[in-house]
């Protein structure tokens, strides 16, 4: 699969390499998605925890990048959140956190809308599906954006001494933390949010004609748009590509993607008047332009357009694995649009069981570190030991069905495979 993928550089064991995001102590970020909490042995066991820590520590990672959601401080009153500190100080790494699940969809109807009414004195308000059922909130309205960026100041102030990672920064050591996991919003059919949509539309189109000349359509007025008709606004149909009217579609996810950018670019205005040197990282779980079925659903599902960045200083990729040539493209063409600053973490897959002596292992670790290198600013994996979907990581603890047909056997081929990219990406840094 992931190892029979052309190389995209010409010579990827020896790159152009792009100028690195550098720690405090002037080291390469390299990150990896690790969990602290939800899966055992990990969350009863300090010490796995330490074992596990240590050894990404003598591998090379620097960063790791951690659930903590308003949604598990809430759990034990901040006890999980603050184990993951006290281990990270105790094991030399730093921490970038993401501290909402999908732009907010953790503060959910009943006893966490209660609880936010506790922590952030808002009463949350909610969108609705297609089908006029209770949704997610509405990420633009003053609660949601008076909740995130309450618990953003709330989390810096009891952290920022510890190790949030400090990024060099124009001269200035500056920390980093992300104000969701996933760019995403299922979005709202609501009255409201459809008034918007059609605004945003008559913005853009200046008149109906030509609205209906590019969607296939034919509208009287903009206002007669309606995002509940599935006639027009497909999305299942567009996600599986035989929409009557995908333009239509396409300009909807559009709309909510610029919606995401700007309701996280309020929140951080909040944060940075408390926290001026906050760095903010927008996570995408795809890399931009990605035809990959499961990319095509959550772009279009959620709104995880590239516009749905913009607010952010640094984005971090979920990599399907090595881009393509056309992919690699579109992430140049975005960095010097942006000036953004770019983080490709791949994710691990259960063929990374290769003979360490092997030819495909090999190719490997130059396309990979030498992609990450050349293509981005910054290298990173996902996951060291998320069961629910990607990882490498062995335990005799687990049930079988959380190993994913791993066995001790095979995870140390991989996690070899994981440090060997890793001190490679590391060597061709040295050399910008």
């Amino acid at each position: 699969m992931q190892f029979l993928i052309f190389l995209v550089l010409c010579s990827v064991s020896s790159p152009v390499v792009n100028d690195p995001l550098t720690l405090s102590n002037d080291k390469p970020l390299v990150s990896i998605y690790y969990f602290t909490h939800w899966w055992e042995p990990w969350k009863s066991d300090d010490n796995a925890i330490l074992d596990d820590l240590n050894r990404l520590r003598s591998m090379g990672f620097n960063t790791l990048l951690l659930d903590q959601e308003w949604s598990q401080a809430i759990d034990g009153d901040w006890k999980w959140l603050d184990r993951d500190f006290r281990l990270a100080k105790q094991t030399g790494l730093s921490i970038v956190p993401w501290l909402s699940l999908k732009t907010w969809s953790d503060i959910s109807p009943g006893h966490r809308a209660k609880l936010a009414k506790d922590w952030f004195g808002v009463d949350m308000r909610y969108g609705v599906d297609q089908d006029g059922k209770q949704a997610s909130p509405l990420i633009y309205d003053e609660s949601a954006i008076i909740a995130g960026a309450k618990y953003a100041i709330m989390y810096l102030d009891r952290y920022i001494s510890g190790p949030i990672l400090r990024l060099r920064w124009d001269g200035k050591e500056r920390p980093v933390i992300s104000l969701s996991v996933e760019s995403a919003w299922n979005g709202s059919f609501d009255e409201t949010t459809n008034l918007m949509f059609c605004r945003w539309l008559r913005n853009r189109y200046s008149d109906i004609d030509s609205l209906n000349n590019s969607w296939g359509t034919d509208y009287d007025g903009f206002f007669d748009i309606d995002t509940r008709d599935k006639a027009i606004f497909d999305y299942m149909g567009h996600i599986e590509g035989n929409a009557k009217h995908p333009l239509a579609v396409e300009n909807h996810v559009e709309f909510r993607s610029g919606i995401i950018s700007d309701s996280l670019a309020r929140m951080a205005s909040i944060v940075r008047e408390k926290y001026p040197d906050v760095l903010f990282l927008a996570e995408i779980p795809y890399q931009y332009g990605s035809q990959h079925p499961h990319a095509r659903g959550y772009r279009i599902g959620y709104g995880a357009n590239p516009r749905s960045c913009e607010y952010a200083d640094i984005v971090l990729f979920r990599n399907t694995g090595p881009l393509t040539a056309d992919e690699a493209k579109t992430l140049q063409d975005y960095q010097r649009e942006t000036g953004q600053k770019f983080i490709l973490t791949y994710r691990t897959y259960s063929d990374w069981d290769v003979e360490p002596e092997s030819s495909s292992f090999s190719d490997s670790v130059n396309t990979y570190a030498g992609q990450a290198a050349s293509l981005s600013n910054g290298f990173g994996f996902y996951s060291f030991n998320e069961m629910g979907d990607t990882h490498v990581a062995y335990s005799q603890a687990m049930s079988e069905e959380e190993q994913k047909g791993w066995t001790s056997e095979r995870s140390d081929k991989a996690i070899k495979l994981m440090e060997d990219m890793v001190k490679h990406y590391i060597e061709l840094t040295k050399k910008h």
